[in-house]
């Protein structure tokens, strides 16, 4: 069988799906109280190129990032302005929110990617709704 995207390895693939397994306390916060109910819907640590991102919606083309310190340790900056104007150029909208974030001021936070869903939506012609049910 082909690999589809020359991009993905297997080293990266296992990356992910243990991210997918262990995530950060923030990622698991954010997920379980919030993204896991927006449609349409987001996946965790989606591989796109050859980079791993936190929070992906196919439809929407939004990636969200949280980020602790070691994405701001001065060995990480050329990696991660690489990485974002990969993304952009590819026509993703990103978000970025720190630890802090998720902690101190979760409610800001999904305003500010609630909001964001819904304008991209309007954009792209994709109704955005929002489950406030458990699942």
């Amino acid at each position: 069988m082909k690999n589809k995207n020359p991009d993905i390895t297997h080293t990266l693939v296992d990356r992910a799906r243990n991210m997918r397994k262990e995530p950060t306390e923030e990622e698991n916060k954010l997920w379980h109280l919030y993204l896991k109910k927006i449609r349409p819907r987001f996946t965790r640590q989606k591989i796109i190129g050859s980079y791993i991102v936190d929070f992906y919606c196919p439809k929407l083309k939004i990636v969200i990032e949280i980020d602790g310190v070691q994405h701001y340790l001065e060995e990480n900056t050329d990696y991660e302005k690489r990485r974002e104007s990969y993304l952009q150029n590819d026509g993703y909208k990103l978000l970025r929110f720190y630890n802090s974030d998720i902690n101190k001021d979760l409610k800001n936070t999904e305003t500010t990617i609630y909001y964001t869903c819904v304008e991209r939506g309007k954009e792209l012609g994709v109704n955005v709704t929002f489950n406030e049910e458990k699942q």
